[in-house]
């Protein structure tokens, strides 16, 4: 009979461990659901002094392992991953850092499928590989972070029910402070460049609350232009069971706060059609152009 954790459903569990005065070894096997199907098997080797573990396993349909075992370090107070590979699909992750009071996190992608979020992501079915490198360092959980991602996504998609976006590529630029952020994007279909984002944050001064509610109230800027397929574009907005078909150009400023963006610019419409899966709508409009006010 299955169980039941929180969200996770486990058909299968088993566990084997032989531990004693800080070393010995662990044998874990487990299969179910979380968003996603999901099995994996696992063996470590422990010490006071290294960790090792070597797992593999499959979810949502991409096999994944660790190329060599894991060397954690374990501390007083901390964890220090030393540096490691794991294979993703035909993809690779490459990572290191430190586990604790804090997090930190230096990771470097080579070929990656996007599919491995859609767990997270339930609904959006994003599809394309991902190389490049992404870095977060937090001293403390209650601290703001830092960050840096430097990201080439090739073949970027989502799809559907009913259909899929339109192949591109993405160029993606982005940094966290305490003192702010920024983000730049270039998006090229066929090896032109049919779309530009730039977003600018400013989070509030450090005495104002905890860094995740200073961050969304942070005041938003930039602004996006684009011009080419709609369903690329709204693929961006992140809608699960929604899409946006035909052709579209659109000039626009950003402001507001991040929690609640506001978008005043201009958009030239031609033949869109949006579909709800979830209700079964189905909406064309006729070519269309216009400004448009501040809206959410």
């Amino acid at each position: 009979e299955n169980a039941v954790i929180d969200s996770t459903s486990l058909a299968l569990a088993r566990a084997k461990i032989n531990y004693r005065g800080g070393s010995g070894t662990a044998q874990l096997v487990a299969e179910g659901r979380s968003q996603v199907p999901f099995r994996i098997a696992a063996n470590a080797e422990l010490s006071p002094r290294l960790w090792r573990l070597a797992a593999k396993g499959r979810a949502n349909s991409i096999d994944f392992e660790t190329a060599q075992p894991l060397r954690i370090i374990p501390g007083r107070s901390d964890y220090q991953i030393l540096p490691a590979t794991i294979n993703i699909g035909n993809g690779t992750m490459r990572l290191a850092g430190r586990y604790g009071d804090g997090i930190e996190l230096q990771s470097r992608l080579q070929e990656v499928s996007l599919a491995v979020v859609n767990p997270m992501l339930p609904g959006l079915g994003l599809g394309g590989r991902v190389t490049g490198s992404l870095d977060w360092y937090q001293p403390s959980f209650a601290a703001f972070p830092k960050a840096n991602a430097r990201l080439e996504i090739t073949r970027f998609t989502r799809t559907s029910l009913g259909a899929a976006s339109q192949p591109v590529e993405i160029s993606l630029v982005a940094r966290l402070l305490p003192e702010g952020g920024d983000a730049r994007a270039v998006i090229r279909r066929r090896g032109a460049a049919v779309g530009r984002v730039q977003i600018d944050l400013k989070p509030l001064p450090a005495d104002e609350a905890d860094w995740v509610t200073r961050l969304l109230a942070a005041p938003l800027g930039g602004g996006i232009r684009y011009n080419g397929p709609a369903d690329t574009l709204f693929s961006l907005a992140a809608l699960p069971d929604q899409s946006l078909s035909g052709n579209i150009g659109v000039a626009a400023d950003f402001a507001g706060r991040a929690q609640e963006p506001q978008l005043t610019g201009v958009v030239r419409a031609n033949d869109l059609v949006y579909e709800n899966d979830i209700y079964g709508t189905r909406l064309p409009s006729c070519g269309c152009a216009g400004s448009s006010p501040t809206t959410n």
